[in-house]
């Protein structure tokens, strides 16, 4: 199957979406001076929010003028917002699917507009409270009529049998893919699948999975669960390996690509033809072979492209001492290479172990690089233990030139500073470091042909509790909001 589509669109779209969870604690700055610019024009009110913890992230989509937000309400149930984007009231529908304590991924909502205007909206059916009987996974809606929210119809998505986890989907030029884990953490196969417009089915892209895990392993993919179309016209796919449920057995970093965009011819980044679905045998497809226990970690992978549109891979695994270390690699002759971006005395300890939400992104944080200019890329790296900087790097060998403390950008600065004054107390079992409450700040997830104008949801909460309750006092339901934001790149 061929794809066209405008690479610098796609390549934008995904940069937001995969930089967005550093703005959770504060400004996202880069090594370019005009990153600096943006103003806000606007802000609208969508509704008080649980904030107790971190529940399944809230999704913003603007798309035929008008505007679309998904989130889990003050109660914790799924609804869904829409106001025409000239005014600022909004409609919505609460669905019957009200979440329990599972968090951030592990409560996971996608939505997506098709050609025709319908509206699909699913959720991972794990840990709620209240639920409708069928079918078993995930639970997936379809608005009844072309960008109405006033009903919609409950469906399977692939059969009666289906055990779709982290249902994701991304829109690429109007086309709706879908990507599920079928089977659980340490055990589960990768299926990605396309939505027919005409006769309203889902179809499989390939004929089998995408990643197999042979029963015995799962792969955690970098992104939303697809591969990154990237601005060299391939389709790029990064993946860690990991044994059971608990974290600290990811493994072996792994990557494929497409030969062109036919999404069902692939190859390994040195030109080996290679055939889904993939398996921990593909040793072609090997990044790093860092074993259990090694450092690797499923949100801390990242894939970004340099000047010259050549792929680079960002991850974190442990150094020879222990210590926690920031890694760049890019294919060439014949080989990965592979440059350290820190040189870090941070022990990550016990906290490296365990299941459920883990706090990952309190402990250590990462961006993609960055092209910056001048044969240099820019890499945004912290720890809890150091400030956050910004790490120069030679494009062609990735080596370290210096590290510079990021430059505040001012709007950014006021919408992550928290409303709240509510403090988290800690509890060292959940993972809760305790202290103000978190916010994040989430892109919109299409927002194409808005000239000038940016849209972000402003959204704060009390963070991760490894998937169990969290003791009282809690915070009081917070409000989520839509930001306008003029002149942002």
């Amino acid at each position: 199957m061929m794809i066209n589509t405008t690479k610098q669109v796609l390549f934008l779209k995904w940069c937001l979406a995969f930089m967005a969870p550093f703005l959770l604690y504060g400004c996202l700055t880069s090594h370019e001076s005009n990153d600096t610019s943006g103003k806000i024009t606007g802000q609208i009110d969508v509704a008080p929010v649980w904030s107790v913890h971190r529940v399944g992230p809230p999704e913003l989509l603007t798309r035929d003028g008008l505007q679309y937000v998904a989130y889990y309400d003050h109660d914790r149930f799924l609804t869904l917002a829409q106001r025409e984007l000239d005014s600022s009231q909004w409609k919505y529908h609460r669905f019957p699917v009200q979440m329990g304590w599972q968090t951030g991924s592990h409560a996971k909502l996608s939505l997506a507009i098709d050609n025709q205007g319908y509206i699909h909206i699913a959720c991972y059916r794990r840990g709620l409270l209240q639920e409708p009987p069928m079918p078993p996974r995930p639970i997936y809606y379809r608005s009844v009529a072309p960008h109405a929210i006033d009903a919609f119809d409950q469906l399977y998505m692939v059969s009666e049998t289906e055990r779709t986890d982290y249902p994701t989907f991304i829109t690429v030029e109007g086309t709706v893919y879908f990507s599920f884990r079928d089977g659980g953490s340490g055990q589960g196969d990768q299926h990605f699948y396309r939505y027919d417009d005409v006769n309203r089915q889902w179809a499989r892209v390939l004929d089998t999975p995408l990643i197999d895990g042979q029963g015995e392993r799962s792969a955690y993919i970098y992104g939303n669960g697809l591969p990154m179309y990237g601005p060299d016209g391939r389709w790029h796919l990064l993946w860690v390996w990991r044994e059971t449920p608990d974290h600290a057995t990811n493994h072996s970093l792994s990557y494929a690509r497409t030969a062109g965009s036919d999404l069902t011819r692939w190859e390994s980044a040195g030109g080996v033809p290679v055939t889904p679905p993939f398996t921990i045998d593909n040793a072609e497809l090997l990044v790093d072979g860092t074993p259990p226990g090694g450092g690797l970690s499923n949100p801390l992978i990242a894939m970004s492209w340099d000047s010259k549109h050549r792929a680079v891979v960002s991850y974190h695994r442990f150094d020879e001492t222990g210590a926690s270390q920031i890694y760049n690699a890019r294919f060439a002759d014949d080989a990965w290479m592979v440059v350290p971006s820190t040189s870090w005395d941070f022990i990550w300890g016990d906290s490296y172990f365990g299941t459920g939400a883990l706090n990952i992104a309190g402990t250590i944080r990462m961006s993609p690089v960055k092209p910056a200019g001048k044969g240099q890329l820019t890499q945004l790296v912290w720890n809890r233990d150091v400030e956050e900087a910004i790490v120069v790097l030679d494009e062609e060998i990735l080596h370290p030139i210096i590290m510079e403390s990021p430059q505040p950008i001012a709007w950014r600065q006021l919408l992550t500073t928290p409303e709240s004054d509510f403090q988290i107390e800690p509890v060292p079992d959940l993972r809760r470091l305790g202290g103000p409450m978190l916010v994040e700040l989430i892109p919109d997830s299409d927002g194409s042909g808005l000239d000038g104008i940016s849209y972000y949801l402003r959204w704060e909460h009390g963070g991760a509790n490894r998937d169990r309750a969290v003791p009282e006092p809690w915070p009081e339901p917070t409000m989520l909001r839509v930001y306008i934001v003029s002149g942002a790149e």
